[in-house]
């Protein structure tokens, strides 16, 4: 289970550091979503940046557990409003397996055992 939730540390971590960043970075595809789903621009720059904290969260924690239950539920919390943002629009299942997806290794990821002491290993 250790490793499972490790690598699962890693592909969030780069996942959304990859996206958070796109946004931060005002990405033109970026900025066309949030102007398709009628958000205002500053919102994607919060989003961002949750983003990338919530993924820097995921990759220290990696050394330093604690940080992990906070980067997982910034994280989980903003794919619960990205599957919002799609269901509002009537998307497609298609459109929202990626959000999906990612909601259910973030909490995955934060419901797992703790290591150390009294957790599991």
């Amino acid at each position: 289970m250790r490793y499972a939730t490790k690598s699962a540390q890693v592909l969030l971590g780069l996942a959304f550091l990859g996206a958070g960043g796109q946004k931060l970075a005002g990405a033109d595809h970026m900025a066309d979503e949030f102007r398709r789903y009628g958000y205002p621009r500053w919102s994607m720059y919060a989003t961002g940046a949750v983003e990338a904290g919530g993924a820097l969260g995921m990759l220290l924690g990696l050394r330093r557990r604690a940080l992990v239950p906070e980067a997982g539920l910034l994280l989980s919390a903003t794919m619960v409003g990205a599957l919002a943002t799609h269901l509002r629009l009537g998307e497609s299942a298609r459109d929202m397996a990626p959000p999906a997806a990612l909601l259910a290794m973030s909490a995955a990821v934060l419901a797992a055992p703790r290591a150390g002491r009294g957790g599991a290993r």
